[in-house]
């Protein structure tokens, strides 16, 4: 594995993200890649993950990562992380969230880098 490949794969992610590019996003998702969201069940492939993410985009939201942790196995990376989202929904008060993410990347075989699995969750306490 090379650290410049994973991070150049994750840039592409998080500019397809603040982009507004929802198809971008699932682009650098495996076609069966699983995607994690708290309080949800499992979304599996890039059809759900791209709808998922549209969402967000819909809700002008603004991602910013920090990386904690890359992990070297070959062919496989994994990236932990914090994040901090900012949502402004037209109409509504703006949201943030903080919180933090495992994600799983795979060397295609061409080289380039995909995720297979990605997990997130809020460590903000739960409204209510």
């Amino acid at each position: 594995m090379n650290k410049a490949d994973i991070d150049a794969a994750h840039a592409r992610w998080l500019e397809a993200f603040n982009g507004g590019d929802a198809a971008g996003v699932a682009a650098c998702y495996t076609q069966d890649a699983r995607f994690m969201p708290p309080n949800m069940e499992t979304i599996t492939g890039r059809a759900g993950i791209e709808s998922f993410v549209k969402e967000f985009i819909a809700a002008n939201a603004h991602l910013d990562f920090e990386q904690v942790a890359l992990h070297d196995a070959g062919d496989l990376g994994v990236f932990v992380g914090r994040y901090e989202l900012d949502v402004r929904p037209d109409g509504a008060e703006p949201e943030h969230d903080s919180g933090k993410f495992i994600e799983v990347w795979t060397r295609q075989p061409d080289g380039s880098w995909l995720m297979v699995d990605d997990i997130f969750n809020s460590r903000l306490p739960l409204p209510g």
